[in-house]
């Protein structure tokens, strides 16, 4: 870990950033990570329990599917702001845009996927919400879509959940499972993780899932390849 974060600040970093030497500025990184390491493991800890407490299901590759694609964005922040410098103009990814078709797409099935004729609590007023949805964050098409929406909403209750419908597909061979996490009785963010492997290779495929995840070939589903999975009180 150590190692790669003096290689990645090393490979980041712009001249006029630049402290001593490329070289020598990933060695004070690496050291400072290594140092930091305990410190990292005890906070690390905290989130997990913090993620877990949320809803969220599998926090520690929920983890590492954010670390990917903020690796992934620091160097594609790095190639935006050497084409600034060169007179090219670019959009501010961070700024809210409007929420991608496929990802409003993907979120109504799973906000539609009642089952029995029966709407799920909170459906309603989160279906509303997604009709004032924005995004904001990276544009470029990743495993997370953060949204936006209007203070003013009527809230879902629970407030706080992770949607008991979730989307699962298949992509380049690897399964993923779509979700949605509610937060304060908003839509918050659409998650796409690996789905939970089995047998000895199942690191392996999460491994390959996740490279998957964060590459350029990645996109959201259409509501027609994805299969509705949704949480019964069944053990």
């Amino acid at each position: 870990v150590a190692g790669a974060s003096g290689l990645l600040a090393a490979d980041t970093a712009s001249e006029e950033d630049v402290l001593l030497s490329r070289g020598l500025d990933g060695v004070l990184v690496g050291a400072a990570t290594l140092g930091l390491m305990d410190l990292a493991e005890h906070l690390d800890a905290r989130i997990v329990d913090a993620m877990s407490r949320r809803g969220i299901s599998r926090p520690r590759l929920a983890l590492a599917a954010l670390g990917a694609a903020g690796t992934v964005a620091m160097y594609a922040l790095g190639a935006r702001r050497d084409a600034a410098e060169s007179g090219a103009e670019h959009e501010d990814d961070v700024e809210e845009r409007e929420l991608p078709v496929p990802a409003r797409d993907l979120v109504a099935v799973l906000l539609g996927a009642a089952g029995e004729g029966a709407d799920l609590p909170g459906a309603a007023a989160l279906r509303a919400q997604l009709a004032q949805a924005r995004a904001h964050g990276p544009s470029e098409e990743t495993g997370e879509v953060w949204l936006d929406v209007p203070e003013t909403a009527e809230r879902a209750v629970p407030r706080y959940q992770t949607w008991p419908v979730r989307g699962s597909f298949t992509q380049q061979g690897h399964r993923f499972e779509a979700e949605l996490q509610i937060d304060d009785g908003l839509l918050s963010m659409l998650t796409v993780l690996p789905a939970a492997g089995e047998g000895k290779d199942a690191g392996e495929g999460e491994d390959a899932a996740l490279e998957h995840l964060t590459s350029p070939g990645f996109a959201l589903p259409a509501p027609s390849e994805v299969e509705m999975l949704r949480e019964t009180a069944a053990p």
